[in-house]
Formats: structure tokens, C-alpha cells, sequence
């Protein structure tokens, strides 16, 4: 056992159990000789302590100490936030003098971390519970903190990080005056019905210039949509249609004025899904025939679509004298269709279909379709609609189709002439490449069911995906103005989906046709986009010719670049680029242009630039510790103390590190304080005095 007080030790010579035992003893005795009223009492509690004090063998502790110097957490803000003006200059200045202070001192060991950039903003908490980790928590004498005050994990709860009495001092850089105007999204959607209206709502920031006004930029993929006036600090609600379906970037762009600190922040960039409510057909069969019943379960097995369709069972040129009304069950609501609701539908087939006139009295004849609504199906195309043809016989005939106004947005004429016999279907260069048909292309020897009977056409436009007997062109696409059109020039395709002879891919090939027509972005032959890896950015060019123009990049901080493309397969190119910063990256090439957004496309970290001490203050001012503003200049930096704890860590031009004054025995000695015979003889000498009294 071994007790220290000061510079007191004891080394006792019985176990501790016996000298309680005999400390008891000692106390009985004395408490007997007081009830006996003996007069030896004073003498027997003396005669004990002897005994007791030779007992404990107390002995003087001599010590050799060193003394241990305290630890000090200098927090280095290097987030993006930091590199404006000269904050990171003045941060290193203000480090490397307050870091020469403290080795100064001789008393204090410097533990330095850094607050590197996150996508989630500057986590200066975060640093500090690492840097506490590495310190002893009984010889911390305070935390500096260099920042513009730009935290995003404070909370009430960071204080009790620290041990009690250990300050907080936080030191804000950046100028006071500085301006910053920045744009931002109270309420930005995800996801947007296709046609529909989404509804953001903005507001530009811009301190000290409340109820100025501000001009907005609105874009959407890449295309300026508006541009209107905003009143500084005051929300906006702007309604947005969605264009198409997939990712739709909007972008908002407030513009700038002189003396910002940045213009990372007067662009808002947002990415909102577009998803179809339903998509509508409306297929038109001329007449019963075998792939009739095909195109109707391809379109019927997608969840996605909704089917309308109208099939003309019988023909007027076969029953010469019967009347209109005689003609079906249903009468063709062709007004309906082709003027009040033709709008509504996604995609318009017409499956076989031939131009038909109706018997009328006099001997004259009425278009089962009259030649105003072909003018609105040309214009609904033209509009953004979609037109698929799937053509028979009767396109090569006075009958087509080609001979209404739907000339005017159809990719290919026919010749009048009409091939038969045994063929397979073959896809050519593009249809290698495009996305409809280039997971089919397998090898030169598609293993595909033969057809039989194709339409002789010449193409005017568009692109040719297949082609037939003798090279004679099978599928045409063709985009025309905001709509799409596509040509199948045979009536053959049902044995495919028969599987007859091997079949062949009838029902996603022609699935992906409809999307395609509809606008599905990832079915686009001519696409440009970039894809974040690591820290590349890779990006991809699709297009059915060759690429040889490189691409013109513009980063997020407004840097261009040309790069060259690689190319990896037919019709397929790629680059990589450095990662330059999080954002949106504008890209373009050969007429194409794309926005990307990479990493954060708003990040926190630019939400607001401007330096502020109100979010530390709380930590600080609730630890002990100071804030103070230093702004651009190093020479304004608070005086530093050494307190002891327990006192005051802070005052209006001093910051204090508390003085733990923490030590350690490098060697003790220890010395008897008096001979233990010579403690052993008091005793025996008060019991002698103790017994003589109590004789008397």
C-alpha cells in the first residue's frame, strides 16, 4: 500500500488489514481509559499514534518531473469556398504566424488538419472529431479555427465534442464588404409529366440590394426558353413545360453584376425526370389481312401504351350500290380523329392503308379521308407528332398514300413497282449502328425469316436501316422538323412474329421503333453525353456517319477545351477528359450540343460565399472561446494568453490557451523521516509513563 500526500509517502511494514486492526485498538483503548477515568488516557493515544506512525513507515518523496506541454488544434479551412479573393492566401499567412507563436511558447504542441472540399459542403465538425481523436483530451489546451465561417455540420451538439474548459476560438477571413449575387431553387421538381407544366420556384440572393431588380435566363436542354425580370429576395413561381421523356436539364441564370465574388452561383442547374402519363396510338388497318392481328398484340403487350384502333373491314368498290351508312357497324369517326382529337395521340400507324372514295348519288365520290385531314396529320408531324407507315401493295398503286399532302414529310416514294419472292431482310451500315436495330446486327449472315413480297422505293431523305431484294431499301426513318416518320416497305413482317422459318425480331425491333418515333431519348442515333469516372469525364459520341470534328467542352467555371474523339466501334467515339470541377459541363460537336450535369450540380459550398461568424459563434462563445473578424489583413490577429484553467480563455483582443501545467516522474527517492527503533522507543516509553500514572 502506499499513500501520497505532497511530498509525503508511506511504506508500511504490516498488511493494511492489521493496521486498521490495530488503529481500532488503539481507538478501544483510549475510549476505555477516558470511561474509566484513568489517568493515563492522553498517554495510551499517544503511545498508539507511535505505534501506528512506526507502523505506516512514513518517508519523505523526492521527485524528478517533466513537464508536458499542452496540445493546440489549428483547423485549416481549405473548402472552395476559401479560394476567392485572397482568403486562402491570408489563411496561410495567419497559420504560419499563429504555428511560430505556439512553437514560441516551448509549452505547446501543434496538431493541424485541414477542411478539405465535399460534395456536402464544408465539414468542419467533422474535422474536428479527428483531430480530437489524435489529442489528449487532459493536456488540450484550445481549438483555432481559420475559416470564412462557411460550416455545414454545425450543430448545438459539436460543443460537447470538446472537454469542459477548452475553448473554441474561431477566426473568420474574408472581407466584410465583399458581394456575391446568387441564384437558387426553393422548390425544383424531380419528376415532370411529359407536356405538362412543372413549377419551380426562385430566388436571387443579393445582400444589401433587396428590392433591385435582376434579369433570369431560362434554358431548357441547352434551348433558352425565357428570359424575365426578378426582384432581388423575393421568390418567383416559373412554370416549365416538360419536353420530353428521360432527364430534362433546366438551367436559370440570374445575370451578373461587378465586383461578385463568383459567378459559380448566378447558375441553378437542375435535372427533372420527364415520364408519360400514357402514351397513345391510334392504328388504322385498310384492311383484314394476316399481320393485322400482329401489330395489334405488339402494341397491346406494352404496358405503356394505349391502343385505339380502327380496321376497315370491307371495301365500297366491292358493293358498288350500297350507301355509306350500309358500310360498317361503326361509322370512321374521321372528324374526330383527324381534327378535334388528333393531338392527343403519341403515334399514328397506318397499317396497310390505301386512299378510299365513298359511292355518292350522281355518280360522284367522297374520300373516306379527305385531303384537310391529311394537311393536319402533315402538320401534326411537323409539330412534334410521330408517323409510322407499314406499307402493302397499294402504295405502289394510283392508292398510295404518297399521292396526298402526307408527301410532304414522308422519307421515300415509291416507283410503282412491286418485288416477290423468297428474300431475308438485311441490315446495312446504318442499321448496324442505330440504336433501333444494332443489337440485332449479330453477324453478316443474319439468320433472320425470309420474306416475300417487298414495295420498290427510292429514299428522299432520312436514313435507310434495312435494306431488301436487290438492295432495295426495307425500313426508313426520317426526322421532319419537331416530328419523327418511319417506313416499313413490305406487308411481310407478321412471319417474323409467326416465326416462320426462324422468324425474326419482330416484336423489339418494332417496339423500339414506336419508342423512337415517340421520342425516346436513349434510342437516338446522334447522341452526345458525358459520364463522370473518378476523376475523368468520359464522353460519348453516337452518330451514323464518321466524327471528325472534336468536341467543344465548356466546364462549370466557364474554361473551353477541344477534344479529339477515339473511335471505338462503327458509329461509336469516346474521349476522356480531366474532372475540372462538379457542375454542369456544356458539350458540342457537328450541330449536336448537350448539357451534363456531373457530381453536385448545386453544391453547398456555393450556396453563399459571403464570410459570416454567426454560425460559430455559438460553439465559441458557448466553450469559452472568441470570434473574431480578420478579414484580408494578417496583422489584425488577437494577442495570445495562457491561462490556467478554470480562468476566463477570451477577451476582446486576446484568445487564450489554457495552461494544464501537466507533468511526468522521470525519478522519485524517498528518505524515512525518522528511524522506526526511534518510533518504536516513543511508544514504549508513553506505555511505561501510561502504566505509572495508572499505578499512582
Amino acid at each position: 500500500m502506499e499513500n501520497l500526500f505532497g511530498n509525503l509517502a508511506f511504506d508500511p511494514l504490516l498488511p493494511t488489514p492489521w493496521i486498521y486492526g490495530l488503529a481500532i485498538l488503539v481507538f478501544i483503548a483510549s475510549i476505555a481509559a477516558g470511561a474509566g477515568r484513568l489517568r493515563s488516557q492522553f498517554t495510551r493515544l499517544t503511545a498508539g499514534l507511535f505505534l501506528l506512525i512506526g507502523v505506516l513507515n512514513p518517508q519523505a518523496l523526492e521527485e524528478d518531473r517533466k513537464t508536458l506541454p499542452d496540445t493546440v488544434i489549428v483547423i485549416e479551412d481549405q473548402s472552395d469556398s476559401m479560394t476567392f479573393g485572397n482568403r486562402s492566401e491570408t489563411r496561410d499567412t495567419i497559420s504560419a504566424d499563429l504555428k511560430a507563436k505556439f512553437r514560441a511558447d516551448g509549452q505547446l504542441d501543434i496538431i493541424s488538419i485541414s477542411v478539405p472540399q465535399n460534395d456536402d459542403g464544408t465539414l468542419l465538425a467533422a474535422a474536428l472529431t479527428d483531430a480530437l481523436a489524435a489529442a489528449p483530451s487532459d493536456r488540450l489546451a484550445g481549438v483555432v479555427a481559420l475559416t470564412d465561417g462557411r460550416a455545414h455540420d454545425i450543430t448545438d451538439a459539436v460543443s460537447t465534442y470538446l472537454p469542459e474548459g477548452v475553448p473554441f476560438h474561431s477566426l473568420i477571413i474574408g472581407a466584410a464588404d465583399a458581394r456575391d449575387r446568387r441564384i437558387l431553387a426553393t422548390k425544383a421538381p424531380k419528376f415532370g409529366v411529359v407536356g405538362e407544366q412543372a413549377e419551380f420556384e426562385i430566388l436571387v440572393d443579393d445582400p444589401g440590394y433587396e428590392g433591385q431588380r435582376a434579369r433570369i435566363e431560362l434554358k431548357l436542354n441547352g434551348t433558352v426558353k425565357a428570359r424575365f425580370p426578378i426582384t432581388i429576395g423575393r421568390a418567383l413561381s416559373v412554370p416549365l413545360e416538360i419536353e420530353r421523356r428521360g432527364s430534362n436539364t433546366v438551367e436559370l441564370n440570374v445575370e451578373s453584376v461587378e465586383g461578385e465574388l463568383t459567378l459559380n452561383n448566378n447558375l441553378f442547374v437542375s435535372e427533372i425526370q420527364g415520364v408519360r402519363d400514357r402514351l397513345r396510338v391510334l392504328l388504322i388497318t385498310g384492311e383484314p389481312h394476316s399481320g393485322g392481328r400482329a401489330w395489334r398484340n405488339l402494341l397491346k403487350s406494352d404496358p405503356a401504351l394505349d391502343l385505339v384502333q380502327f380496321t376497315i373491314l370491307t371495301s365500297s368498290n366491292k358493293f358498288r350500290n350500297a350507301r355509306e351508312n350500309e358500310l360498317s357497324l361503326i361509322p370512321f369517326p374521321t372528324r374526330q380523329l383527324f381534327e378535334e382529337r388528333l393531338d392527343e395521340f403519341d403515334l399514328i400507324i397506318f397499317d396497310q392503308y390505301e386512299r378510299r372514295s365513298i359511292p355518292q348519288r350522281g355518280g360522284r365520290s367522297r374520300p373516306t379521308i379527305p385531303p384537310q385531314y391529311y394537311q393536319n396529320i402533315t402538320r401534326y408531324v411537323e409539330n412534334g407528332g410521330a408517323l409510322l407507315l407499314a406499307t402493302g401493295p397499294a402504295f405502289a398503286t394510283q392508292a398510295s398514300l404518297y399521292r396526298t399532302p402526307l408527301v410532304n414529310v414522308l422519307p421515300s416514294r415509291p416507283t410503282g413497282e412491286i418485288l416477290t419472292g423468297a428474300f431475308r431482310p438485311e441490315l446495312n451500315e446504318k442499321g448496324r449502328r442505330h440504336p433501333i436495330t444494332a443489337d440485332f446486327a449479330g453477324t453478316e449472315d443474319q439468320s433472320w425469316g425470309p420474306w416475300y413480297r417487298a414495295i420498290d422505293n427510292d429514299p428522299i431523305s432520312g436514313d435507310v436501316l434495312m435494306d431488301g431484294p436487290d438492295g432495295v431499301p426495307l425500313f426508313v426513318i426520317d426526322k421532319v422538323r419537331e416530328g419523327r416518320v418511319a417506313m416499313l416497305m413490305s406487308d411481310q413482317a407478321w412471319l417474323w412474329a409467326k416465326g416462320h422459318n426462324g422468324g425474326g425480331p419482330y416484336r423489339e425491333m418494332f417496339r423500339r421503333t414506336a419508342h423512337w418515333l415517340m421520342g425516346e431519348p436513349e434510342l437516338d442515333a446522334d447522341i452526345l453525353s458525358a459520364v463522370r469516372d473518378g476523376d475523368d469525364i468520359i464522353i460519348t459520341r453516337r452518330s451514323l456517319d464518321d466524327v471528325d470534328a472534336p468536341v467543344d467542352v465548356t466546364a462549370p467555371d466557364g474554361t473551353q477545351s477541344r477534344v479529339e474523339l477515339d473511335r471505338v466501334a462503327p458509329g461509336l467515339y469516346r474521349a476522356t477528359i480531366p474532372l475540372s470541377g462538379q457542375g454542369a459541363y456544356r458539350l458540342s460537336n457537328d450541330g449536336i450540343s448537350t448539357i451534363t450535369a456531373v457530381g453536385a450540380l448545386n453544391p453547398k459550398e456555393y450556396a453563399n460565399l459571403l464570410p459570416t461568424p454567426d454560425i460559430l459563434e455559438p460553439l465559441s462563445i458557448g466553450t469559452g472561446g472568441g470570434v473574431f473578424s480578420v478579414g484580408s489583413d494578417p496583422s489584425t490577429l488577437p494577442a495570445i494568453q495562457r491561462p490556467s484553467s478554470g480562468r476566463a480563455t477570451s477577451g476582446t483582443d486576446w484568445i487564450g490557451l489554457v495552461a494544464h501545467d501537466a507533468y511526468t516522474v522521470t525519478q522519485s527517492r524517498r528518505t524515512p523521516l525518522a528511524p522506526g527503533l526511534f518510533l518504536f522507543a516513543f511508544f514504549f516509553v508513553f506505555v511505561i509513563w501510561a502504566w505509572r500514572r495508572e499505578g499512582q
